[in-house]
């Protein structure tokens, strides 16, 4: 089953930030069991009829996690040079870096700061440490 909702996605409660949000001729449609969209906020949409307009939210720990101390890593900018010589532009506090871990894993992380030497990339899901406010209205289904 395929659902279709609109919603806005606001940090730590309804009156929190507005981290995200579908526009009238943009829903978002994803399919049910495929690990799409968090588990808590799939029930609830699964559990609602089209039409109908909710609110739910999803504490941090059952969202994406604690913002974790381990997930920050203070890098040599040496690791940010490709065949073209050193990277700057991937360098700059906000930028987004995807690097692996020793499996060959990809890892993507935020630029936090920057030393004449070095870079502090934190590794956290950005939505980490966040409860999740989520103001949804289930717009359609369909099978398949």
């Amino acid at each position: 089953m395929k659902y279709t909702i609109h919603y806005t996605l606001r940090a730590d409660g309804p009156d929190g930030e507005v981290i995200e949000a579908t526009v009238p001729e943009e829903p978002f449609t994803f399919a049910a069991g495929a690990d799409e969209i968090l588990e808590d906020l799939e029930a609830a949409v699964r559990s609602a009829g089209v039409g109908d307009q909710f609110e739910l939210t999803i504490p941090a720990d059952k969202a994406y996690g604690p913002e974790m101390e381990g997930a920050f890593a203070v890098l040599p900018k040496t690791q940010f040079v490709d065949e073209e010589g050193l990277d700057e532009s991937v360098m700059a506090e906000g930028e987004v870096v995807v690097m692996r871990d020793e499996m060959g894993e990809e890892l993507h992380g935020v630029v936090i700061g920057v030393s004449e030497e070095e870079v502090e990339v934190d590794f956290n899901h950005p939505l980490a440490g966040i409860d999740l406010h989520f103001t949804v209205q289930l717009m359609g289904t369909e099978e398949g």
